[in-house]
């Protein structure tokens, strides 16, 4: 090949080259990040982190700022390593800001807060591809107002209550919290914007000390409460002793625990312990999905033709040949009637769940709204399926010896929000029309 042509040769390897590096540096996909679609800055502020990426060239830079009226305000500014040649050598950047209400002032309407993100693509003029977002923006520096309509309140340990009260705009979250428990309001039922209610219980064995309070919630992050007279009873928690038969240890045990060894006794206490605490919360989490409107009568009813065969709340000692072996608190009534009664819904609601439950055996749970749920254990036989609308005095199915029951008898107890409260206040019309209807539908003539 003469001179002219390896010149040719050269300059056609040249300009491939080029073009197969100018097609790769200037690619054309931009750098991500996600950012919510609006942002409401609260009185504590607001962090905001935003993961930068991007897998091709590399980022190069970030600003962010906030624009209101015509006016810029930047808030950050970063530039990336890297050069036109060989791109950035970061690929990924996580952004931390605080935005904090005294440095972005009072912002009305029309605020916003802009993010963008560039990469060292060739693209745009050597520029690079730009992500940019704008993002509208609030401050709110102001609480919900919170006002209580209830009066002097009443309740005792182990017991429910009931709260009318009124929230000046919408919130993200309110209600009554009574120590480290929360109970969710709900829209009063025709009451007007902001008229809220709320069922609520003072746990057995809690600390009675613990401030009962009315909270809201916006979506600034702020946060309100307020207090009213409520006069709470202690109520002793019960305590027990239940001696384990060998019969029992032998024959109910190995069905909750298929894979227990000789030892029966340890079995017992694995299953009391691990189990029932699993059992308690998917419990919690079925009656956290309840309805928000009132699904319950004037009252619930007991199981009819049956007797109390133990107390709410009292805490068990199991025993086996005089030894204690575990504890449990019995949060409930077991109701003793004729073998495969007939079991009853104590008022209308909709079925949560129905099947196997680990030491309730065979069980029902019913929403009744407003937070309040039953449970029926031990069933033999279940009649109704999840989702289900049931009503008041319609079978649920019969009563068994499934679970951790030693015998036939039903298991019944009753919740408020993710707390157990005696069911003899419920069977109680009088009860309810003085603690949940005053409050949730006033007073009656």
């Amino acid at each position: 090949m003469n001179n002219g042509g390896l010149i040719v040769l050269l300059i056609a390897i040249l300009v491939l080259g080029t073009g197969a590096l100018a097609w790769y540096r200037a690619e054309g996909t931009p750098p991500t990040y996600e950012a919510p679609e609006s942002l409401i800055v609260g009185r504590s502020g607001h962090d905001l982190a935003l993961a930068l990426a991007d897998g091709e060239s590399g980022l190069r830079s970030v600003r962010v700022w906030v624009s209101h009226g015509g006016e810029e305000r930047p808030l950050l500014e970063e530039s990336f390593p890297g050069n036109l040649l060989s791109g950035g050598v970061r690929r990924d950047h996580a952004v931390a800001l605080k935005l904090d209400p005294a440095g972005l002032g009072e912002l009305s309407d029309g605020a916003f807060l802009h993010i963008a993100v560039r990469d060292w693509s060739w693209r745009g003029g050597f520029g690079g591809n730009e992500t940019a977002r704008e993002i509208p923006l609030r401050v709110d520096v102001d609480p919900p107002q919170v006002s209580v309509r209830s009066g002097l309140t009443y309740l005792r340990q182990g017991g429910a209550a009931s709260v009318a009260y009124h929230v000046s705009e919408p919130t993200v979250r309110d209600g009554v919290s009574v120590g480290e428990h929360f109970y969710p309001g709900h829209p009063k039922p025709g009451g007007g914007a902001g008229e809220r209610f709320a069922l609520f219980a003072a746990p057995l064995g809690g600390d009675p000390e613990a401030p009962i309070r009315v909270v809201a919630l916006d979506a600034a992050g702020n946060q309100s409460e307020a207090s009213w007279p409520v006069v709470l009873k202690r109520h002793p928690q019960p305590s027990g002793r239940v001696r384990l038969s060998d019969s029992f240890l032998q024959n109910v045990v190995p069905r909750l625990a298929p894979d227990a060894g000789a030892d029966r006794a340890a079995a017992f206490h694995t299953v009391n312990t691990e189990l029932r605490a699993a059992n308690e919360a998917r419990i919690r989490e079925l009656a956290a999905a309840g309805a928000q409107q009132r699904l319950f009568g004037p009252v619930l009813r007991q199981l009819a033709n049956s007797k109390v065969t133990s107390r709410f709340g009292e805490k068990r000692s199991y025993e086996v040949n005089g030894q204690a072996i575990s504890e449990a608190v019995h949060f409930g009534y077991d109701l003793a009637s004729y073998a495969a009664a007939p079991v009853t819904a104590a008022t209308g609601g909709h079925v949560l769940h129905a099947g196997a439950l680990g030491i309730y055996g065979n069980c029902v749970i019913l929403d009744h709204g407003l937070g309040l749920t039953t449970l029926y254990g031990h069933l033999s036989r279940i009649d109704v399926e999840v989702g289900q609308k049931v009503g008041e005095g319609e079978v649920l199915g019969l009563t068994g010896a499934t679970g951790l029951a030693g015998g036939d008898h039903l298991h019944f107890a009753v919740m408020v929000g993710d707390t157990y409260v005696d069911p003899l206040e419920w069977w109680d019309e009088k009860w309810v029309a003085t603690h949940v209807d005053a409050n949730l539908i006033g007073p009656t003539s």
